[in-house]
């Protein structure tokens, strides 16, 4: 059993960094239990505690806090892999059957822990384990959730049912995996958008509790909108990732009278700007949560949206300008969000920018002319110093940035030589590169119109698959 002091630190730092983004918990029902130590006689409170205790002492250890009323050395023992142990061996091996919220809120916590300490199988373990939850159960509709549960334990599995449908579909895009839910086979109504201290189960909420201001949580669900229709991209990706197709195609039976990726982003830009200026813009961090949630909010939906922009440009086969516009502003974006955000968010951004270079690769794919490749490496190298910046700033493993300018260096040589074979063959039409200086791997600066006033009539350059083998490597943070 961890102090109580350190339990109650890491819940309240668990309110600051990582319930904008996973709010499993309504916050004055956690704080009045873990102050009066339930955890301590409840074996499933503890599991689910622990976790988040877990979860929150790794953040901290990898810098996410940016208020200075906190000592972070003083938090580190018991360490966060103490935590994460106590909490996985409290839970029962046949947890799913019990049908315990708080072992099914453990497992989630595990996961997204797996993912702050870089272990992505054990991330896929624990989302596996809290999906054995939802098959058992069948909790994919409310009407088999458990009577008699008060309103708190409703919003709160409303929360984590969509925030772990999200995390299911963002780790089939990161990591190549597949999207275990189906949004259409759902029946669970969205969180109400009403801040925590506005509601509890003696006071529900209702028309009188629901403030003229918006709550953070309208902006929280504006993201479960966009993973919703990311998810249907994710089956149009997954082919686009394995070019050998062992599965038997049965495509000649499906209507694939899907949207164009051009018509899905006017609706999303519209719904976009229907919300409220507050979550369009992303303000510095306050060290006041009631103010905070919205620029985490603002923060995870300016990301979000470029994932979605970029997938669906993707699936479209789209050209490699486009990639690399989306792909700059994506990492525009990101290097203008304040540092204390990036901090805060920590690992699962690093994992959002391994996304964008793994989706950049596929432009290799198809063969690419000179000043396209000139455009991709830009972005790459652009890509890399953003990474470098957050290995300073995040605690990673170092030479993340390193890796990716390693790839680029091997591209280069190929390039080099292809360049070499292509005058020797006297063929016609090919502009030769200028020489590069080695500083341009660590200060790209391609976006001159000098740089890119290369012939677009260049033969199309293909590349050996084995150039690319290190591809995933580059962007292992484990």
């Amino acid at each position: 059993m961890p102090p109580q002091a350190i339990v109650m630190d890491l819940t309240e730092i668990y309110f600051e960094v990582v319930y904008p983004v996973f709010p499993y918990f309504h916050r004055p029902t956690l704080l009045r239990r873990v102050s009066r130590g339930e955890y301590a006689t409840s074996r499933p409170l503890f599991a689910s505690v622990l976790a988040m205790c877990a979860l929150s002492s790794a953040r901290v250890r990898d810098g996410a806090l940016y208020t200075g009323k906190w000592d972070a050395a003083s938090l580190q023992s018991p360490s966060s892999e103490e935590l994460f142990r106590a909490a996985k061996e409290a839970i029962p091996h046949d947890a799913p059957l019990s049908q315990d919220f708080d072992y099914m809120r453990a497992y989630a916590l595990l996961a997204i822990a797996s993912i702050q300490y870089g272990d992505t199988p054990r991330m896929n373990y624990y989302i596996g384990l809290y999906q054995s939850f939802i098959a058992v159960g069948m909790l994919q509709n409310e009407s088999n959730w458990p009577s008699g549960i008060g309103h708190v334990e409703v919003e709160e599995r409303r929360r984590l049912f969509w925030s772990m449908y999200t995390l299911d579909v963002f780790s089939s895009i990161i990591w190549g995996g597949f999207a275990r839910s189906r949004e259409a086979c759902f029946n669970v109504c969205y969180p109400a958008e009403c801040d925590d201290e506005y509601f509890s189960d003696a006071n529900p909420i209702n028309t009188g509790n629901m403030h003229n201001a918006p709550s953070w949580v309208k902006g929280w669900n504006f993201v479960t909108d966009l993973y919703r229709i990311l998810e249907h991209a994710v089956d149009r990706l997954g082919h686009l990732r394995n070019p050998v197709q062992r599965t038997p195609s049965v495509l000649g039976y499906i209507d694939q009278g899907s949207p164009r990726q051009t018509s899905v982003l006017t609706k999303i830009m519209n719904l976009y700007e229907q919300l409220p200026p507050v979550f369009k813009t992303t303000q510095p961090l306050t060290g006041r949560l009631e103010r905070d949630l919205f620029g985490f909010q603002a923060a995870n939906i300016a990301a979000s949206l470029q994932l979605v922009r970029m997938v669906l440009f993707t699936t479209e086969n789209s050209t490699v300008d486009q990639k690399c516009q989306i792909a700059s502003e994506v990492i525009n974006g990101f290097a203008s969000v304040p540092v204390a955000y990036l901090r805060a968010i920590s690992s699962p951004l690093l994992h959002h920018l391994a996304g964008i270079g793994s989706i950049m690769g596929s432009a290799f794919e198809n063969g690419l002319t000179e000043s396209s490749y000139r455009r991709v490496r830009s972005v790459l190298l652009d890509l890399a110093n953003l990474l470098a910046n957050l290995e300073v700033d995040l605690y990673c493993p170092a030479g993340t940035s390193d890796k990716l300018r390693a790839q680029v260096s091997r591209i280069d040589e190929f390039m080099k030589i292809q360049r070499s074979v292509d005058a020797n063959s006297a063929v016609a039409g090919l502009t030769p590169w200028t020489h590069q200086a080695s500083h341009e791997l660590t200060s790209p600066g391609l976006h001159t119109q000098q740089r890119l006033a290369i012939s677009e009539d260049s033969p199309q350059i293909h590349f050996p698959a084995e150039l690319f083998e290190n591809w995933s490597w580059a962007f292992d943070f484990n």
